[in-house]
């Protein structure tokens, strides 16, 4: 038995998973990032003493999902834009001295991945990319079955690509990221309302609503084409809340995708949608432990 612990800028949600993927139990509770490290680390530990005191069986280790970049082999959180006096914060010493168990920190774009890949819609396959493109865009590789994280711990970094150098400035200050153009805060900003919005008005026909899935479409599939001309994976699996929109936006997406990736890789690649949804942080967080 494992403990998943997926922190967000707004929730944590913690659970106890046994090693094929199941969740046995699990909680949710308000992050208030606001109210500084010190209260959310005491969320955290309460949220992971309850599950200790919940288990039937011994818990054998606890792992992390946490925004932003990670010192993976330290367990070090360097500074999370949505989590205020976050920084070299090292949550391997803290949680492994008060629980005194084995602890496990990633960033949660790349336990997503871990995830579709132990217990989703990567089983079996040995090499894919999982892009998540939610407020903002991340993913993670996969590379012989295993997570690559480069040499210090933040490959996968894909919404900070340049795919238009002339367009909108990213949150990170460069100028045309993948996540500047594709996102869901990108989609926000060309449509004026959410993508929940955008695609209940394309669904109904709204044609500037269906111009803005097109383009977000064009800029995701230059960037999955980039990947994949790349890293020759099997597959590309698309998560987070914008995959939501399911084949209003992945058709546009393999359409144009093919018009920019290199034959070969492109021959042996399929594009489909993440399995495992609001699991997959605790999924991936847990799968750190295996």
């Amino acid at each position: 038995m494992f403990i998943g612990v997926d922190l967000g800028g707004t929730k944590i949600a913690a659970a106890l998973v046994s090693e094929t993927g199941k969740i046995i139990t699990d909680v949710n509770i308000p992050t208030e990032a606001s109210k500084g490290k010190k209260h959310v680390l005491g969320v955290i530990s309460k949220a992971i003493d309850h599950l200790l005191r919940t288990s039937a069986k011994p818990v054998k280790a606890i792992g992390l999902g946490v925004p932003g970049p990670i010192l993976y082999e330290k367990g070090v959180v360097i500074g999370p834009p949505n989590l205020p006096g976050w920084k070299q914060v090292n949550l391997k010493q803290v949680l492994g001295k008060k629980f005194k168990l084995p602890v496990y920190v990633d960033n949660d774009a790349n336990c997503a991945a871990l995830a579709e890949a132990r217990f989703g819609a990567g089983i079996g396959r040995k090499h894919f990319i999982y892009i998540t493109v939610s407020t903002g865009i991340g993913g993670g590789i996969i590379i012989n079955g295993e997570l690559y994280r480069g040499a210090n711990g933040s490959a996968g970094e894909f919404g900070h690509m340049i795919i238009d150098s002339h367009g909108f400035t990213c949150g990170c200050g460069n100028v045309g990221c993948l996540e500047a153009l594709a996102s869901g805060t990108a989609i926000k900003k060309r449509a004026g309302m959410d993508g929940a919005s955008v695609e209940l008005a394309a669904r109904q026909g709204d044609k500037k609503a269906l111009a803005v899935i097109d383009e977000t479409a064009h800029y995701l599939a230059v960037g999955i084409a980039n990947l994949v001309n790349i890293f020759n994976p099997e597959l590309v699996i698309i998560g987070g809340g914008v995959s939501k929109m399911r084949e209003l936006l992945l058709t546009p997406v393999r359409a144009e995708f093919k018009k920019y990736a290199l034959y070969l890789p492109a021959k042996s690649v399929k594009i489909v949608r993440a399995k495992l949804g609001t699991n997959a942080g605790i999924l991936g967080a847990a799968a750190l432990c295996l």
